[in-house]
């Protein structure tokens, strides 16, 4: 009886055992693995990049989240780049900054202003080393007003310092770059 209990004893633990090693490679298969492949395509998306063709292998509630969050990202994708194209055709010059006057981006008209080839040359630069510096003061004054005030400053006239030294005037706006809290990080500006 004794030798009885031992081998039952040594069977429940051994079935134990297996729904165990069962339940974790279930949990694995089916939660574990797809999730951390939405988990990938999220991180992919929010570096800008898109998930790769076929990410979605799955036939289950898994690949139409990876299924969706392809065409999101297609979606996202192709509105980024519809913008780009109407910031980088738009007839006006388009510059936004962060708080401290630093440039974010701008248009290709206005790297060319600033006697920059791209607009990823002024990525970081403030006004003090444009061609325009001696305006610098009155930039950076007018940006502060606007980020502190939190209203635009519309039509407004202004000098500046060309790359080959001419003094020309602008018709300036600025208005409070904000964030989707509402809270302002910089200011965007168009002349």
């Amino acid at each position: 009886m004794a030798q009885t209990a031992n081998q039952v004893l040594w069977i429940g633990a051994a079935i134990a055992l297996t729904s165990l090693l069962l339940a974790a490679w279930f949990v694995r298969r089916n939660i574990h693995w797809p999730l951390r492949g939405v988990l990938q395509q999220i991180a992919q998306i929010r570096s800008g990049g898109l998930p790769a063709p076929g990410a979605a292998q799955r036939n289950d509630e898994w690949g139409a989240i990876q299924s969706a969050l392809s065409d999101m990202a297609t979606d996202l994708s192709q509105a980024h780049s519809l913008l780009q194209d109407v910031v980088n055709t738009a007839p006006i010059r388009v510059f936004w900054k962060d708080r401290a006057g630093r440039y974010l981006g701008c248009n290709p008209v206005f790297a060319r202003d600033a006697g920059r080839q791209t607009p990823a040359e002024l990525f970081g630069q403030d006004d003090f080393a444009m061609a325009w510096a001696r305006q610098a003061e009155l930039y950076r004054a007018d940006d502060q007003a606007v980020m502190h005030s939190g209203q635009a400053r519309l039509n407004y006239q202004e000098p500046q310092t060309t790359p080959e030294g001419k003094t020309i005037w602008l018709s300036t706006s600025k208005v409070p770059l904000k964030d989707s809290a509402g809270n302002v990080i910089g200011v965007l500006g168009i002349y």
